[in-house]
C-alpha cells in the first residue's frame, strides 16, 4: 500500500469551441469577408450597415448581434491583416539559416504576396493610411498607427543589424530604409493592380528585387564611379 500525499499539478485544458461557436465564427468570417470588399468598392463612408448585412445574408438586427458598429468590422478587419503581416515578418526575422539580405528580399516577397492575394484589404488599408477619404477615427487609426511601428521597428533592426555587420552600406538611415522599403512594397503592389501591364506576380516581384538590390543605373554609371550595389556591401 502506498501512503502519502498526492500532489496534484494543475493544467491548462483548452477545451474544444462548441457547435454553436463555431458556427458562430464562421459567420462573423464571412460577414467580415463581404465588408471588406464593399469597403473596398465603395469606401467606408459610402457602405452602410443595411448593405453589408444584405450581403451577408442577414438582417440587420441579427448582423449588430456579431458586431456593433461599422467601425468594429473596419477594426476587426485591420486587425488580422495587421497581425498576419507582423507575425509574418517576425517570423522571417526569426529565421537564422536565413542572411541579412535574404531576410529583407524575403519580407518584400511576402508582403507584396499577401497584399496581392487580398487586394481588397490592401485598397481599404491605402485609403486609409492616406486618409483620403475616412478622416480620423481613433481606434481604426490606433491599430494602423500600432502596427505601422511595429512593423517598422522589425525592419529598421533587421536594417541596423546590416550596418552593423557590414552587409548594408554604412551611414545609411535604418528608420529611414525600413520607410523606403514599405513605400517601395506599396509601390510595387499599386502597379501590379492599377498599371494594366500583363505581369505574374513572379515577374513583377523578379523587377521590384532588380531594382531594390542593384539600383536603376548601369555599372559605371551610377554618379560616383560605385557599382550598381546601391544598397548592399559586395558579397563576394
Amino acid at each position: 500500500m502506498v501512503s502519502g500525499l498526492y500532489h496534484v499539478i494543475p493544467c491548462e485544458v483548452q477545451l474544444m469551441p462548441t457547435r454553436r461557436e463555431r458556427e458562430k465564427e464562421e459567420r462573423q468570417k464571412y460577414i467580415l469577408e463581404k465588408a471588406q470588399g464593399l469597403f473596398a468598392q465603395k469606401g467606408y463612408i459610402g457602405t452602410s450597415m443595411a448593405e453589408i448585412a444584405e450581403a451577408s445574408e442577414f438582417a440587420v438586427g441579427s448582423l449588430y448581434s456579431f458586431f456593433n458598429s461599422k467601425e468594429e468590422i473596419l477594426t476587426t478587419i485591420f486587425q488580422e491583416h495587421i497581425q498576419q503581416v507582423l507575425g509574418e515578418v517576425q517570423q522571417i526575422r526569426d529565421d537564422r539559416k536565413l542572411s541579412i539580405r535574404q531576410k529583407i528580399e524575403a519580407c518584400l516577397e511576402k508582403l507584396v504576396r499577401i497584399y496581392v492575394e487580398n487586394q481588397d484589404f490592401f485598397r481599404i488599408y491605402v485609403a486609409e493610411s492616406r486618409g483620403v477619404e475616412w478622416g480620423v477615427r481613433s481606434e481604426v487609426g490606433e491599430h494602423i498607427f500600432k502596427g505601422s511601428t511595429q512593423y517598422m521597428e522589425g525592419m529598421a533592426a533587421l536594417f541596423s543589424e546590416g550596418i552593423e555587420t557590414g552587409v548594408i552600406h554604412k551611414g545609411l538611415n535604418p528608420d529611414f530604409l525600413a520607410l523606403l522599403l514599405r513605400s517601395f512594397i506599396h509601390s510595387t503592389v499599386n502597379h501590379f493592380l492599377y498599371s494594366g501591364r500583363d505581369y505574374t506576380v513572379d515577374e513583377l516581384l523578379l523587377i521590384a528585387k532588380r531594382v531594390l538590390f542593384f539600383g536603376i543605373m548601369p555599372d559605371g554609371e551610377s554618379g560616383n564611379g560605385r557599382d550598381s550595389e546601391m544598397l548592399f556591401e559586395s558579397e563576394n
